[in-house]
């Protein structure tokens, strides 16, 4: 598996694509074009194209030649590369992408923030969240959840009962399975990564076909200019 974490506000527009935003779609412009701030639409458009760079350069192709479709449920693939499964995620100024030739992949994102309402989300789309939970679950739980669904396709709304999640006493979180996708066994991970973000972490969850861990690369990657990670990461929020 190869995985990128990118910090979009990083990412200077010549390094996507010499004319940006050359390369976007019809619909890709259109949605962009819908967002009331003009930051937020450079962030997806840059999501976007940064999503071809990289995959096209994996595959040793022009970014202009690469192709991705979205299946009923949203689910990106590669029709021209069918053995090539990608998924990607963004939060904010974030962008996590993944791409394996193992099998179905998800892949999700979230800045680290403080919310006194989480575990009451997560309770409503997860009932089987067990008594005495605390907060500091609710990240490796809630990317892990939202991972799992994405690699099958299901969405949230029909596919988070399919996935068995197990809840440790010290705030950690794993995968179990995904009942109803293949006999073949399901692989999970959760891991704190270090952001310029305004949020100084983000919470990143892997699920596939492959053991973990998995290594995340950022991009660009600028020698000499590193993300400088806080002297330890928020309370109770240690990488699984």
């Amino acid at each position: 598996m190869d995985a990128w974490l990118v910090d979009l506000d990083q990412v200077a527009p010549t390094e996507i694509t010499p004319r940006y935003p050359e390369g976007l779609t019809e619909e890709e412009l259109r949605r962009g074009a819908e967002f009331v701030h003009a930051r937020a639409a450079h962030r997806f458009y840059r999501a976007r194209l940064t999503v071809r760079r990289l995959l096209a350069e994996r595959l040793g192709l022009d970014a202009h030649d690469l192709r991705i479709h979205y299946d009923p449920a949203g689910k990106p693939y590669l029709p021209d590369q069918p053995g090539t499964h990608v998924s990607w995620s963004r939060s904010d100024g974030l962008l996590l992408l993944g791409a394996t030739e193992t099998g179905p992949i998800g892949v999700d994102v979230e800045l680290v923030r403080p919310a006194s309402s989480s575990l009451d989300v997560l309770t409503f789309i997860y009932p089987g969240l067990p008594d005495g939970v605390g907060p500091e679950t609710f990240f490796h739980a809630w990317t892990l959840l939202e991972a799992a669904v994405k690699a099958t396709g299901r969405g949230l709304t029909d596919g988070a009962r399919e996935v068995d999640l197990a809840f440790g006493p010290d705030g950690s979180v794993g995968l179990r399975g995904i009942t109803g996708h293949g006999a073949l066994p399901w692989h999970g991970h959760t891991a704190l990564q270090p952001t310029r973000q305004d949020c100084p972490w983000a919470m990143t969850a892997f699920v596939s076909r492959e053991l973990p861990p998995v290594t995340v690369l950022t991009w660009p990657d600028r020698t000499g200019d590193p993300v400088r990670p806080p002297a330890r990461a928020p309370s109770g929020l240690t990488p699984r």
